[in-house]
């Protein structure tokens, strides 16, 4: 039985962790389009801080990642 449950929490996990990259990409693309950091943090309910964080985060990932193509 707890087997369960503790699939439904790995899949919730899954989840939260592919909506994050979903939000960084669409922070970053915002960015690029011309958005500003506050108009952004606004659409995402977050604060400068946590967009400028995420923005970092995102840039560094997409550094690190293997060109495609």
């Amino acid at each position: 039985m707890a087997q369960k449950h503790l699939k439904a929490v790995t899949k919730a996990a899954r989840a939260i962790d592919a909506a994050r990259e979903q939000l960084a990409d669409a922070i970053l693309e915002a960015l690029d389009s011309g958005e500003t950091v506050v108009d952004i943090g606004k659409a995402a309910g977050l604060g400068r801080s946590r967009v400028y964080e995420l923005i970092r985060e995102a840039r560094q990932k997409r550094e690190s990642a293997p060109p495609s193509g």
